[in-house]
């Protein structure tokens, strides 16, 4: 099915290009596939998704057409409607030297997110593309973006939310030290029900909101900052007028070998779904402490992130820092103290280390996760590479119940084309449906651009984050299989 829909989009594609009469043609694209076979549960699911572009000089035509399919209805560990089979985005872009516009979905962010983001992270399933029209201008430094598009926004049940958006940003550097910048983004959203009508004087709300940006280089000093302005009226709570306001800074100085980096955040009922401004929390590359991620609050927060980094010798480089929110009262939401190191032990044997302390809280109570990893990175001498991972969290809830986490991995590379890897996993809670994980892994490059990976063992749930969106994934038992083909 994925294949012969793929066919008709190609056919369509070429007949388009066919029509404009280029013949310097070329194709690119992924098609991806992912089969799960749940032991436990008996059950199955099929995700498969083909991202296709077609180029003919100034025009370049895209599609991305997903197929999920469950053998059990109860079974949906993605968690969107099924059976769904569908052309999800579909594009034109023509291009030519200063200007570029596009028709159907695209993506696009102004400034740092807080007027306008609009983006697909396919491993989280958040999808805020926009359907409709963007073009992009460039006035000699200068740069010039106006659109206007729509997309729903899925709710509960049978209702959903359509979201309506026309805005513009215009970008203008100053003496290159310097940029300025400034959008409008005019919104409206309207929440809707499949099977019965709401009157439009309970579900209409339009607002509007301003922002402006600055950018500055000054030698060592590098600083960045916008304010974003939402003002609109709710018919809802009977003309009730709404505003609210966010405002961001970050700055990086380059002292020789230290380099010190801080973020600040102050935002106020300014919470949306096409905005996605940054979090001021730190993004960990460690498993464990990737789940604990903080997830901030648009409607009542302020906070900072600092960090400071230097190398300490020839062969060690160090990290660490600190995080904070507050509501506008001054009550804590979430703070974090953390470091990391990378260590050069000899030429063949190299190591990084973590730590994390932080804590969030909720109506004056609070959880704690305290957590430590280490990997190290070993190539033997044919050339080969081992990894290895340890990690351990012990985490405090707002109950006084206290328990741990362990988790650890080996990776083998024996070749560029092949890979071999194990992760093991165990906790002491006891709110789990067990208490130790294994998964098996292989990974393998074949011929003609196709990568394969098999997986086989079990998996723990929970939440998985990234940019400030994050997604709860169920438990696995199992059998997994990815193929990706290149083209």
């Amino acid at each position: 099915m994925l294949l012969s829909s793929a066919a008709v989009v190609l056919l369509l594609m070429g007949t388009a290009v066919v029509a404009l009469g280029e013949t310097d043609v070329s194709i690119s694209g992924v098609l991806n596939g992912k089969y799960m076979y749940d032991t436990q549960l008996d059950a199955s699911a099929a995700d498969s998704r083909l991202d296709m572009d077609l180029a003919a000089g100034p025009v370049t035509l895209g599609v991305a057409y997903r197929i999920y399919q469950l053998s059990d209805p109860t079974y949906n560990p993605a968690s969107i409607d099924v059976p769904l089979a569908e052309i999800k985005h579909r594009y034109a872009v023509y291009e030519s030297g200063v200007f570029r516009a596009r028709a159907g979905h695209f993506l696009a962010t102004f400034g740092h997110g807080l007027t306008l983001r609009s983006y697909e992270d396919v491993e989280l399933e958040h999808d805020t593309m926009l359907d409709g029209v963007r073009g992009d201008y460039e006035i000699g430094e200068a740069s010039l973006t106006a659109l206007a598009g729509s997309l729903d926004e899925e709710l509960y049940g049978t209702r959903y939310r359509e979201h309506r958006v026309r805005g513009a940003r215009l970008a203008v550097p100053v003496g290159g030290w310097a940029e300025v910048a400034g959008s409008m983004v005019e919104r409206a959203y309207s929440d809707k029900d499949t099977e019965i009508d709401i009157p439009a004087s309970r579900s209409e709300f339009d607002d509007s909101v301003r922002g402006a940006e600055l950018s500055m280089w000054l030698g060592p000093v590098s600083f960045s900052g916008e304010y974003a302005g939402r003002n609109g009226e709710n018919p809802v709570t009977s003309g009730d007028v709404v505003r609210g306001y966010a405002a961001y800074a970050s700055a990086t100085v380059d002292a020789g070998p230290l380099t010190l980096f801080g973020e600040f955040k102050d935002y106020n009922r300014f919470d949306h779904y096409l905005v996605s401004p940054p979090t001021c929390v730190r993004e960990h590359v460690y498993t464990l402490m990737n789940r604990v991620t903080y997830e901030i609050d648009l409607a009542d927060e302020r906070g900072f992130l600092v960090e400071g980094s230097a190398p300490l010798t020839d062969g060690l480089f160090i990290t660490g820092g600190a995080s904070e929110a507050r509501n506008h009262d001054g009550d804590l939401s979430h703070w974090e103290i953390f470091s990391e190191a990378e260590h050069t032990f000899w030429e063949a044997l190299t190591g990084g280390f973590g730590w994390s302390w932080s804590r969030e809280y909720e109506l004056g109570a609070f959880v704690e996760h305290m957590s430590g990893a280490a990997d190290f990175y070993l190539t033997t001498a044919d050339g080969r590479l081992i990894e290895t991972s340890v990690e351990g969290q012990r985490v405090e809830e707002p109950t006084g119940e206290r328990y741990e986490n362990y988790l650890g991995s080996v990776t083998f590379y024996p070749g560029n084309e092949l890979t071999f890897s194990t992760v093991l996993e165990a906790t002491t809670g006891e709110t789990e449906t067990r208490e130790v994980w294994m998964m098996v892994e292989v990974r393998a490059l074949l011929p003609e651009d196709v990568e394969t990976t098999f997986s086989l063992g079990t998996e723990r749930g929970g939440k998985k984050c990234s940019g400030g969106v994050c997604y709860f994934e169920p438990e696995f038992e199992g059998m997994r299989l990815r193929v990706a083909k290149y083209f």
